[in-house]
């Protein structure tokens, strides 16, 4: 039997768990990198997620800005305009190779990789596939997630894609493309094929695309519309392929219907990278859908193990994983930190853009909030009539009395930029509302839209 290397601290998952690793090296402790797919070191934002497919959208809006200079008085033939799918794919998977080699030299550089899979065989103790053995005084679990995939008939044999497989393996741009999942993944991939030209058909469980405020949500399912065809409301019962096309057969409440294009994309949602682990011979706890328990300091139920990003399921956006693998790396060193979500931001890269950060006023209302409201229009101020008077808003959430910042929401150009002085202010003392009505902004810019609508909440 393999003899037992011993470290300081230990982390599974070659993205997310750079963080603790990094902050490990820091204070000159002795690091292992356990991970399973070593081409891959940056995990699904640096690979499959987050940088990749911005660089899709970047195209995607490139095209929508040719499309309507018309607008601004600069006239193009649109019938010249091609689009080299190829060289768009090229160059997102040039930039991830290598950003990806990147990481590697760094880990290989600072850590000690352990490349392949690896599973727990007792406490503490971890099992590579190739017979070694390695522990850790703090382990961080940080393993990610993967793309779900809903157990529907007929699915195995769609050929169907993913965000991943349009990454690595889609070699030619599809003319008619499904997508099953309303979510934000499903959403900017719509954006990004249907602004390059693929017909796009959506289609979705909910009446409204997104789990974002109400008026958000509402306004984007309209402008969305727009472009691609949206089928609502409706459950996949059945995957097929016929006639050298792929699709599903969903139920809505006007009966059954099929629809088939060139290819499927799945946008369902993400499972956990807990299975296979043997988290259960450590005393580690998972939830009912796989995500490991973890307390408000990020700490398992184990006492030296902790777990962050993905695999705990409170915020799959890079951002936070960042932010909660330095708190679960400072909490196993002696910290006494709590995870606070409450000015979490995230967004949306679609057409409309989204920024939003706290709640939603459904949540307000559901917690009982005493709250005031304001929205304003991009085409009620200076600089949202010179960039088009573009459909979207800004909303905020204020709570009576107390002027306390509750949620704030954009949509439309630059919202995922402009809603990061609403997130600073929420992370000061009391998250009062004076801090950006107080603050001159420059004239005329699009974040004079911020400050007209808190000024509304005076």
């Amino acid at each position: 039997m393999a003899a037992i290397e011993r470290y300081d601290v230990v982390c599974i998952g070659g993205g997310s768990g750079l963080t603790a690793a990094y902050y490990a090296q820091r204070d000159g402790k002795s690091v292992a990198l356990v991970d399973d797919r070593p081409d891959q070191l940056g995990g699904t934002c640096v690979n499959r997620g987050c940088i990749p497919t911005k660089g899709l959208i970047q195209a995607a809006e490139v095209m929508q800005t040719i499309r309507h200079a018309g607008d601004f008085g600069i006239h193009l033939d649109q019938s010249s305009v091609r689009v080299d799918f190829q060289a768009v794919l090229g160059t997102v998977r040039r930039r991830r190779e290598n950003d990806a080699a990147a990481v590697r030299r760094w880990v290989e550089s600072a850590f000690t990789p352990y490349y392949g899979r690896g599973h727990f065989v007792g406490d503490k103790l971890i099992e590579m596939e190739d017979g070694r053995r390695l522990t850790g005084e703090r382990i961080f679990i940080a393993a990610g997630a993967r793309p779900a995939i809903p157990p529907i008939p007929g699915l195995a044999e769609s050929g169907f894609l993913t965000n991943e497989s349009v990454i690595f393996d889609l070699t030619e741009q599809p003319e008619h493309l499904i997508i099953l999942g309303g979510g934000y993944i499903g959403c900017e991939f719509a954006h990004f094929f249907s602004a390059l030209g693929t017909r796009v058909t959506v289609i979705d469980h909910s009446e409204c695309l997104l789990a974002e405020d109400d008026d958000v949500r509402a306004l984007f399912t309209q402008e969305l519309a727009k472009r691609v065809e949206l089928v609502l409301q409706a459950e996949a019962r059945q995957a097929l392929v016929r006639d050298g096309q792929c699709g599903l057969v969903v139920a809505t409440g006007d009966g059954e219907r099929t629809v088939l294009g060139d290819r499927l994309l799945l946008a369902t949602g993400r499972r956990p990278n807990t299975d296979g682990l043997g988290l259960e011979r450590t005393g580690v706890e998972l939830n009912d859908r796989g995500f490991v328990v973890v307390d408000d300091g990020l700490r398992t139920t184990h006492p030296d193990i902790y777990a962050y990003g993905d695999v705990i399921g409170q915020g799959m956006f890079k951002h936070t994983s960042s932010y909660e693998g330095e708190l679960a790396y400072h909490n196993a060193h002696g910290a006494t930190l709590a995870v606070d979500y409450t000015a979490n931001p995230h967004a949306v890269f679609s057409s409309p853009q989204i920024g939003s950060v706290g709640l939603t006023e459904r949540a307000c209302r559901d917690q009982g909030l005493d709250y005031v409201v304001a929205r304003k229009d991009y085409a009620d101020f200076a600089k949202g009539k010179i960039v088009g008077s573009p459909p979207g808003f800004a909303k905020l959430l204020v709570e009576k009395g107390s002027d306390r910042i509750l949620g704030f929401h954009m949509i439309g150009p630059q919202a995922a930029d402009l809603i990061h002085e609403v997130v600073v202010a929420m992370n000061t003392p009391g998250a009062k509302a004076e801090r950006v009505r107080d603050s001159i902004h420059v004239h005329p810019t699009l974040a004079e839209l911020v400050r007209q609508v808190f000024d509304d909440t005076a």
